[in-house]
């Protein structure tokens, strides 16, 4: 028989785990949800931020300027590659190149997005761009040459279809494609990219909206060292109408809604947690009255304090650890779903399980699981623990 200092304990843990499964498998899936509730929370977080981060960082400029009333839609573009149209006054442009802060400057007009048919390029944003001081576009091509005309760049997602037609026209005209973007991760992916003195051979009806001599957005880099405020405040004194974003605040409402999101999410976590650590509490609180002859017995016939504290903990560890895997499982099955409809999840897809972020997510998971059923079996259990081995043995 083995010593009392010897039992095995694990394998004792494991049958009283499956003595009641099924009060134990409900507290499980209240760890679980409570575990996927905060997985999904932290990776949403993170998806949002990266990219937004990595959107800004794409395109390249410090600063990024369009007509006021357009800032909501320029994001849009930019952040969840949304087609849009909006244009100010070319003179703008001239009015800011040649700042003496100002390293680099570029401008694209947006043009109508196309439809789907059999004489045009599947729908994205036509972007006609200043090729000679373009730095936004060129860099996301491999060996690009300079288009010529007719030429067209396209970006990455409308390359993903440009296979499935034969007749590939743009405004009525064929055109020939010199090169296609990589993923950039921001609204240039649905772009097609045409040289600005191909507009001359555009038809004004054809042109829709635009008016000759309109812009739709500048990009401008600032010389380095130079502070990017005082740099923007420079610009408002000379343009007090523009709608001026720079590299901290592109998807400054995506941030503030983001920051309410997680408020909320905040809330429902810290219920959720009180509400598991109540339920493993009641949970070993019921075990601890229907084992008290049992732990008495192990009492009389040597066992401690400390064997029956780890008997039972090690119980709680069981269902703690089994929840919180399916908990880490389930948050990231719901946010990988989202990422197939929500452009500002895409960037978590592309992350692989083990990459040290997502690892760092789940460990919280895990952990926080954990700690939660095994603070709420520590009070009964300690409790029950305590008990003189006679007077557990004579309770009924």
């Amino acid at each position: 028989m083995s010593k009392p200092g010897r039992l095995p304990l694990p394998l004792v843990a494991w049958k009283g785990f499956s003595r009641k499964l099924f009060r134990n498998i409900v507290l499980m899936v209240a760890v679980g949800l409570l575990v996927a509730l905060l997985v999904f929370a932290l990776l949403f977080k993170q998806a949002v931020q990266d990219d937004l981060e990595q959107a800004t960082k794409r395109l390249g400029a410090d600063i990024v300027i369009v007509p006021s009333q357009a800032k909501s839609m320029a994001e849009e573009f930019i952040l969840e590659s949304k087609e849009k149209i909006f244009y100010m006054d070319g003179a703008i442009y001239d009015e800011l190149k040649d700042m003496e802060e100002i390293a680099a400057s570029t401008y694209q007009v947006y043009l109508n997005t196309l439809d789907s048919g059999c004489c045009s390029i599947i729908e994205g944003q036509v972007i006609a761009f200043n090729q000679e001081k373009d730095f936004v576009i060129k860099p996301w091509i491999q060996n690009a040459v300079p288009l010529q005309k007719g030429e067209v760049y396209v970006g990455n997602y409308v390359w993903q279809y440009l296979g499935l037609i034969d007749t590939i026209a743009l405004f009525g005209q064929d055109i020939k494609m010199a090169g296609h973007l990589e993923e950039t991760g921001t609204g240039l992916d649905h772009g097609l990219f045409m040289r600005l003195a191909d507009l001359d051979d555009i038809t004004d009806e054809a042109l829709g909206t635009y008016k000759r001599g309109q812009i739709s957005i500048i990009f401008l880099k600032i010389k380095e060292g130079l502070d990017i405020d005082r740099v923007v405040a420079k610009i408002r004194d000379i343009n007090p109408r523009l709608g001026i974003m720079t590299r901290g605040n592109i998807g400054a409402d995506v941030r503030t809604t983001l920051s309410d999101i997680m408020r909320v999410f905040t809330i429902t976590i810290f219920i959720s947690t009180l509400l598991a650590t109540l339920l493993a509490w009641s949970t070993f609180s019921a075990l601890a009255n229907e084992r008290r002859r049992e732990v008495g017995i192990l009492r009389a016939l040597g066992a401690q304090k400390r064997h029956i504290v780890t008997l039972f903990l090690s119980e709680a560890f069981f269902i703690s650890i089994i929840g919180a895997g399916v908990g880490i499982i389930l948050g990231h099955y719901l946010i990988y779903l989202l990422a197939a409809d929500f452009h500002l999840l895409g960037t978590l897809s592309g992350h692989s399980w083990l990459s040290s972020q997502n690892m760092a997510v789940s460990g919280i998971g895990c952990l926080t699981g954990v700690v939660i059923c095994l603070t709420g079996a520590a009070l009964p259990v300690l409790r029950l623990a305590r008990l003189e081995p006679l007077l557990a043995i004579k309770e009924e």
